[in-house]
């Protein structure tokens, strides 16, 4: 795997804690963990503005995490295009290769009858003989 594709793991990673961080940490309907520093939760984080910093960090670190996915996605699909033979599969195509019979000539004319063999009876002959 590629050093591009193990920094976009490492990153998602950190992306996936910080945002379930930003979520707990989030003031909902004046509750959440906004008092855990002994603060009122009004005080600490106050909705008068239409959109808390952090809800606007929230929503950018999770822009940010679905970039990274459909990222990381392309990275492995591509990979998976163009996976190499190994060593193992190369060596068994050019046995088979070496090992393959060729194929019979065909006749020139169709239409000509098939010269009989030499070594084979005639039907009118192979009854006779089994009697």
């Amino acid at each position: 795997m590629t050093t591009l594709f193990w920094i976009g793991i490492v990153l998602h990673v950190f992306l996936c804690l910080f945002l379930m961080l930003l979520v707990l940490v989030q003031n909902d309907k004046m509750g959440g963990l906004a008092g855990l520093g002994g603060m009122t939760s009004q005080s600490a984080f106050s909705t008068a503005g239409a959109a808390t910093f952090i809800q606007k960090l929230t929503r950018a670190v999770a822009v940010l995490f679905f970039i990274v996915v459909f990222a990381l996605g392309l990275i492995t699909a591509k990979q998976d295009q163009a996976v190499e033979e190994s060593t193992m599969q190369k060596a068994t195509r050019e046995n088979a290769a070496q090992q393959q019979a060729p194929a019979p000539a065909l006749p020139a004319d169709f239409a000509a009858p098939a010269a009989p063999a030499a070594d084979v009876a005639p039907a009118a002959e192979a009854p006779a003989e089994a009697k």
